[in-house]
């Protein structure tokens, strides 16, 4: 099994860089400015998990995590909401939508690393349990 990919949604472009520099050697990382360009990217590469940011101009973080979470092509990513807003009500909104996980802007690179992985670890579970689940017999 190769290298996990990770895409970066996020319109600011020091962000996007901080996390490709911190990630690369670990990841394939992708980048995207907006919630359009990341479901295009999400829907022509297999992406092992999203990191998103919410205020974005045009589509913000909460749409494009809908529109990710209401596709079958991109529903099962891992989506880890990576931004300023810390309301307690946008954290709710998140989790309910479908988020994975949720931190905060500035992030520490050992707090994001252990959170990608923690997500990672547990969604590489599910997987595994859902395809050692077998269907119910028909007597």
């Amino acid at each position: 099994m190769g290298r996990k990919t990770l895409l970066t949604v996020d319109d600011d472009p020091v962000v996007l860089a901080a996390i490709s520099e911190v990630f690369s050697g670990d990841y394939n990382v992708l980048t995207a400015r907006d919630g359009h360009e990341a479901i295009e990217i999400a829907n022509q590469h297999r992406i092992d998990i999203i990191l998103l940011d919410i205020m974005m101009p045009g589509f913000d973080g909460f749409s494009t995590l809908m529109l990710l979470k209401e596709s079958p092509n991109t529903r099962d990513i891992p989506v880890i909401m990576l931004t300023a807003v810390g309301k307690k009500e946008k954290v709710i909104t998140a989790f309910r939508d479908g988020a994975s996980g949720y931190l905060l802007k500035p992030f520490k690179e050992e707090t994001l690393r252990n959170k990608l992985e923690s997500v990672l670890k547990q969604h590489d579970e599910e997987l595994a349990e859902r395809q050692n689940e077998t269907p119910p017999q028909n007597d």
